[in-house]
């Protein structure tokens, strides 16, 4: 019997064939014996089909597993590597061929759709923030009510009113999340008309298990029990809701056929930024290199989007001087700036800030300052903040750079940083970029709370987890873009293990990702 396949060996299979596999899929191939072999025959039977999905998850693998007969005599080695081209793991060197982009003959369209930079009026001040959380919790309520079964919700305060056996739904925000010494679990709600604490009880495993899900500061909808008793009413809950995404709608598509880049933490200035391979990237867009499908679709390369951390900072994390290649943040923006000089002038950059970037810390943060990294105005790069809501195409894209993964991954069992695209998942199900307050995410008290996702995307690109990741949630094509920056102490400290050089492309009038490999 053939070793089962490691799970990176797996994942680097399906990517170069430009498949994205769901944790729940590789856990399926991960079960099985002559897992290679497995592998090539799976993907085989995924290329002939007339419409490939663009993210494979576990129902697939299980289908075509359950379709084709896996016996030792129908999966040798040589009948199935003779149906299948070995895959370029790397994009080759070919560099004899003409270069005739379709997106040079294309005008770019990008509209700036929702940005702090310029709109930034907080003071800080006590009301302020009493103002920003009144907003959040406004705007969710309204998404939760416009749910056919929250139409009737009742106030906070008029739940003691309610009869023993009434069930009434309430919509509240989470200040306090405690365990009984009995093992039963609080929650505190709060909406603008009172407080209240409603139970679950331990033996109730479901719901202690969906319980877990909830964060402090976020809103959610609750069902709720009322059961009577000598002390008053107890409220029980029977059932909690997300705002979460409407399903199914149908995503925008550019009307062109043009592609979007996605990158992110590129920390130039870093020891550890891969430069070769970063230039090795620049040479793909300018079609230099590559096999005739990897210059197509270099091609229709339209917009370049980097979501957060151009360079690496300086003072950002402990001991990260001794990591430093450049140690003044000005000339990090600098080399930054000739770097992307190299990109093709009719490819439109839109770069936002990280917390690596020199910006406030605070969320949300505005773009980068000319006077900090002039080189990259000079390009025209369309500089706006983090997060942004822009439209490049028609196809309306949500980017963040992650801060918030950190408190997430933190407080939600299950969560990792190894996996990068179900944290992200789990903010559009909240609809808000940082819904836990007071942790390592700094907000700032706007007079609006932009960390809410009012709307739904059609792409989420976020970054700072520095794992590549592709999924789709909902219609939602959900990206991080990984890293460009290999180890660091910190990232060793934190057990991050980084894929770097994995370049995601989002085809707009497709809507399909994939990416490149340049490592």
């Amino acid at each position: 019997m053939r070793d089962r396949m490691d799970e990176g060996s797996i994942v680097r299979k399906f990517l170069d064939a430009d498949f994205h596999l769901t944790p729940d899929a590789l856990e399926v191939l991960q079960r099985q014996a002559d897992g290679d072999l497995v592998a090539d025959r799976i993907l085989l039977d995924l290329r002939r089909m007339d419409e490939k999905p663009i993210v494979v998850n576990a129902e697939i693998i299980e289908q075509i597993l359950k379709k084709i007969s896996i016996d030792k005599a129908g999966l040798s080695e040589e009948g199935i590597k003779a149906e299948i081209p070995p895959p370029a793991k790397t994009v080759p060197e070919l560099t004899h061929l003409k270069f005739k982009p379709f997106a040079r003959e294309v005008e770019a369209r990008v509209e700036v759709l929702m940005d702090v930079t310029g709109h930034s009026y907080g003071e800080g001040e006590i009301e302020d923030f009493l103002e920003l959380f009144k907003d959040r919790y406004e705007r969710i309520s309204k998404i939760l009510r416009n749910r056919s079964d929250f139409r009737d919700v009742v106030q906070i305060r008029n739940l003691r009113r309610q009869e023993s056996g009434d069930v009434v739904k309430v919509i509240g925000m989470v200040s306090d999340k405690r365990e009984t010494s009995g093992g039963h679990l609080v929650m505190e709600l709060e909406d603008l008309s009172g407080k209240a604490s409603v139970w679950i009880f331990k033996k109730n495993k479901d719901m202690i298990n969906k319980a877990a899900k909830v964060v402090l500061d976020e809103v959610i909808g609750v069902e709720i029990k009322i059961l009577g008793g000598d002390r008053g009413p107890r409220l029980m809950v029977s059932d909690i809701f997300w705002p979460d995404l409407p399903f199914p709608r149908e995503p925008a598509r550019a009307d062109e056929d043009v592609c979007a880049v996605l990158l992110s933490d590129l920390h130039v200035g870093s020891e550890m930024f891969l430069e070769d391979a970063f230039l090795k990237f620049l040479r793909w867009l300018k079609g230099e290199i590559g096999n005739s499908d990897q210059r197509d679709l270099a091609g229709r390369v339209k917009y370049l989007v980097i979501a957060g951390d151009l360079v690496d900072g300086v003072g950002i994390y402990p001991r990260q001087d001794e990591e430093l290649l450049i140690q003044d943040i000005f000339k990090q923006y600098d080399v930054v700036a000739e770097l992307l000089a190299e990109v093709p002038d009719y490819i439109k950059i839109i770069a936002a800030p990280g917390n690596h970037d020199a910006v406030r810390p605070s969320e949300p943060q505005p773009a980068i300052p000319r006077d900090v990294a002039p080189g990259l105005f000079d390009l025209g790069a369309v500089m706006v903040g983090n997060p942004v809501w822009v439209k490049l195409h028609g196809v309306k894209f949500l980017i963040y750079h992650g801060r918030s993964f950190d408190d997430l991954v933190s407080a939600i069992p299950g969560l990792g940083r190894d996996n990068s695209t179900p944290v992200m998942i789990h903010l559009l199900q909240k609809r808000h970029l940082a819904p836990i307050y007071g942790e390592r995410v700094a907000i700032a008290p706007e007079e609006r709370d932009y960390l809410i996702i009012d709307d739904v995307p059609d792409v989420f690109h976020c970054g700072h987890m520095h794992v590549y990741g592709c999924d789709k949630y909902r219609d939602v094509i959900v990206v991080n873009s990984g890293t460009f920056q290999e180890k660091t102490i910190y990232m060793k400290s934190m057990g991050v293990e980084p894929t770097p050089g994995i370049v995601p492309i989002v085809d707009l009038k497709a809507n399909q990702a994939r990416a490149v490999r340049f490592v």
